[in-house]
């Protein structure tokens, strides 16, 4: 018998088998999305043999297929097993992520009004007066390593203040957040997941005893179907702040100013003109989607000729939505010029709530880099790491810097 043949149910058609590590696979090169563009290559569904922490699964390689497991929540459910619940032990479901329409939709009106656009307006002087706090530190010695000094803590400030947790813990949360994504033992995974859930659990009791900002009262004070929010679905509110508001706006950092480092071209276009960075931003946007995102079959039935099983296992690599050469002309170019349309953030029902505070800390980031620095550059004679897996990120990204006289 073939080693795999345990991972690949009878019902896979044969011509649909990948017999890979998708981790592997992404960290192959010096290119993570050269690398899983690769999969443009082959069908559009394929039956990926080590897809998502060793598991097997379907994984969708073209926009059109994995925008349509996006808005089809009858045939392709958040509510699957393996995420915060089973490793905690307790019925908590990232709320409202893991949670389908209709009962999503209450959830999702608890958040929606302290993340509009409008609402998304004050935090302005926030999010610039701790970005240049960062900046400070290092803008004098002319260089900096980007990843640790500035795209972890810069994310994660914004989520502490916003969600009223001491700073003084950052350390404890960005340790917990790394073992969470990117843990290889799995009961390392559980371990961060239950450390965080411990941290949670004791700052949403005091929330509720004295909500101290208008987002944490809201949340507390919701009402569903007419009846308090209880305990669980509290929790998972809370939980899916803390795991979305951290690791994509700091991987997607990463990407941005590693490209700025080495298109100086760029990098001196937006400069002289500031008002080009929210085009800009779309731009790397569609080329930096950082995220796979994952459904579950909820029932038998036949996608694009794919027989699929109930409780088999999706993966969305948005990255290749967002870089599909049937889309988007030279994928791998990044031309801010194209005002691409991209699904960075999901679609349908399940789209990002944080999309415009994430938009939002990525234009003040290049806006204060750009007026901070006249020349950002990738530092001589090092190598930048990054990983793949659940999001692509860098861990080590050395720059040199020029102050603006």
């Amino acid at each position: 018998m073939h080693p795999t043949a345990e991972r690949i149910p009878a019902t896979v058609p044969p011509e649909l088998v990948h017999e890979a590590d998708f981790d592997a696979l992404t960290s192959e090169g010096n290119d993570p999305w050269a690398a899983i563009a690769r999969l443009h290559e082959g069908p559009p569904v394929i039956w990926m043999t080590h897809a998502n922490y060793g598991r097997p699964g379907w994984v969708l390689t073209r926009q059109d297929v994995i925008n349509e497991a996006f808005i089809d929540y009858e045939h392709f459910s958040s509510e699957r097993p393996g995420m915060i619940a089973d490793m905690l032990g307790e019925p908590v479901r990232l709320n409202p992520i893991e949670i389908d329409p209709p009962r999503h939709h209450a959830y999702r009106q608890v958040l929606n009004p302290f993340f509009t656009p409008k609402a998304m307006k004050e935090f302005d002087d926030p999010v610039r007066r701790c970005c240049r706090e960062l900046i400070a530190q290092f803008k004098d010695r002319g260089e900096c390593e980007f990843a640790q000094e500035f795209a972890v803590r810069f994310p994660s400030y914004i989520f502490l203040d916003l969600m009223d947790m001491p700073r003084d813990r950052l350390g404890d949360f960005i340790g917990w957040q790394d073992q969470l994504m990117r843990g290889t033992d799995p009961m390392v995974r559980v371990g961060a997941a239950r450390s965080i859930y411990a941290y949670l659990k004791e700052h949403m009791a005091a929330q509720q005893r004295n909500p101290t900002t208008a987002l944490l009262r809201g949340m507390v004070g919701a009402e569903i179907d007419d009846r308090p929010i209880d305990y669980y679905e509290l929790m998972g509110m809370f939980y899916v702040l803390y795991v979305g508001g951290l690791d994509t706006v700091y991987s997607t950092i990463g990407w941005i100013m590693h490209h700025l480092a080495k298109d100086r071209d760029l990098q001196a276009r937006l400069r002289a003109d500031l008002s080009l960075v929210p085009q800009a931003i779309e731009e790397f946007c569609r080329a930096f989607s950082v995220v796979v995102t994952h459904r579950q079959v909820a029932k038998d039935f036949v996608f694009h000729g794919v027989p699929m099983k109930k409780g088999d296992e999706v993966n969305l690599p948005i990255m290749l939505a967002n870089r599909d050469p049937a889309v988007h002309e030279n994928p791998h170019v990044i031309d801010i010029d194209r005002k691409p349309r991209h699904i960075a953030f999901g679609t349908g029902t399940h789209n990002c709530v944080g999309i415009h505070l994430a938009k939002r800390e990525l234009r003040i980031v290049i806006e204060e880099f750009l007026t901070t620095f006249a020349d950002i550059r990738l530092k001589p004679g090092e190598t930048p790491r990054y990983h793949t897996g659940r999001t692509f990120g860098f861990d080590y990204l050395p720059l040199e810097l020029d102050q603006r006289s």
